[in-house]
């Protein structure tokens, strides 16, 4: 009960000092929210922003904060002090320096929700001057119940926005003026022409009559949109569009989502270890079939969490469409980790593909070590999903052709470390 009022204190103390920093700075707000591509879209806004303004001028969460503690700690600038209340003080300390001092003119936040109201909690802290709402999947639906309760919960940030930036799968839900980003033709903001390489995504965009060479140091036709928004924002801030393919060259994803790590024996990682839902999954796999003319393709897969009742539907939807993207005779492997993906998954790609099953992501990367050392056709590692009980990213790390790349892999912190161990002690070889 203590621990209940403390936690319902806390968050009510920083709500308001995000208030009275808000309302007193008036900071411009760049919010973003979604399922697929929100973290990598309010990245490349920070970083743009960041290098057009300087960062004196841009704020935003180095910690990638959204949720309802994170949120407002992003705007007072602070990183969770999580249970030490000797540092819960510092935090309130800086909230009371900050609304005194001079604050950034800009301010890109993340609205990340996993619970009903919660996106009505955010807010009511900050409202953004422009939201972008990326595309919204199944996701979180033991809170949520149904994908239309969380999908509207979501469209809340569009709503409470003054200029609205939307995914073209999103415009049959909306209901006001807004601009439409995506991959296909006839959107406000779209791009053509993609082509991928081991190393890069190349593709023309096209915004107001206007078109603009793009490529980007990531692989996926994917990446390419989650820059799109770009477009809009920076003519809205009255910044020189073709600035964007300038950042683009070096606009990489965030660490763990879709990050290109090299292995041994000269393998080429693509490393999304540190989440993935449904759409991200599928879209990962098509972007693998530029290879399969000159490499052989091992998907690492493993369960998508959090869908409720829907579980066994969306992992059998998602087997169904990966026999209609790849070609049964591709010189493929699945390995899957996880009981959804054993159970659901398993018995339908098995029937025309080479797949592999284990609760144990350690046994599954001692397998692929083996598979790689003794096969000599290059081979492309794509792995997807690794949050709580899967830990892929620990197997990963030991092979890696530079092990400063370990540093570029999710959860290394002591705590982590520690977790981690405490789960792999449960599975014996």
């Amino acid at each position: 009960m203590i621990c209940f009022y403390m936690h319902t204190i806390i968050l009510e103390l920083l709500a308001f000092f995000s208030r009275l920093i808000i309302q007193r700075h008036k900071p411009y707000i760049i919010g973003v929210t979604g399922t697929v591509g929100k973290t990598t879209i309010t990245s490349h806004v920070a970083h743009f922003l960041v290098e057009q303004f300087g960062s004196r001028n841009v704020w935003y969460s180095m910690y990638h904060y959204n949720w309802e503690y994170g949120l407002p700690l992003t705007i007072i600038g602070c990183k969770s002090p999580w249970k030490n209340p000797f540092l819960w003080i510092w935090v309130f300390v800086v909230a009371i320096v900050r609304l005194c001092r001079k604050y950034p003119k800009y301010l890109v936040l993340e609205y990340g929700i996993d619970h009903p109201g919660e996106m009505s909690f955010l807010l009511s802290i900050a409202k953004p001057n422009i939201g972008v709402l990326s595309p919204v999947e199944s996701n979180h639906l033991e809170q949520f119940k149904t994908l239309e309760k969380y999908r509207a919960e979501k469209i809340l940030l569009i709503q409470n926005s003054k200029i609205a930036i939307i995914h073209e799968s999103l415009r049959q839900f909306i209901e006001i003026d807004a601009t439409y980003y995506s991959l296909w033709a006839l959107s406000d903001v779209d791009a053509s022409h993609a082509r991928i390489g081991i190393e890069w995504t190349t593709a023309v965009a096209h915004y107001q009559n206007q078109n603009f060479d793009l490529t980007l140091p990531s692989i996926g036709t994917f990446q390419i949109e989650n820059i799109l928004p770009l477009y809009p924002i920076a003519n809205i801030l009255k910044i020189d569009l073709s600035k964007i393919a300038k950042y683009a060259l070096h606009g990489s994803p965030e660490a763990w989502r879709s990050s290109i790590l090299k292995w041994i024996k000269d393998a080429t990682i693509i490393d999304g270890s540190y989440n993935g839902w449904y759409l991200s999954l599928r879209e990962g796999i098509i972007s693998m079939r530029s290879f399969l003319h000159s490499h052989r393709i091992v998907f690492l897969l493993w369960d998508m969490r959090e869908l409720w009742e829907a579980s066994r539907a969306i992992h059998e939807k998602f087997a169904k469409e990966v026999l209609d993207i790849i070609p049964h005779e591709a010189n493929v492997l699945f390995y899957l980790v996880g009981p959804m993906m054993r159970d659901f998954v398993e018995p339908i790609l098995s029937k025309n593909f080479i797949v592999r099953t284990n609760l144990s992501s350690k046994i599954m990367w001692m397998e692929i070590q083996r598979e790689i050392k003794k096969n000599p056709i290059p081979t492309i590692v794509y792995g997807k999903w690794s949050q709580n009980t899967i830990f892929i990213e620990e197997w990963l790390k030991f092979l890696l052709k530079n092990e400063a790349d370990a540093q570029k892999l999710p959860r290394q912190s002591d705590s982590w470390l520690e977790k981690k161990q405490v789960f792999f002690a449960q599975f014996t070889e």
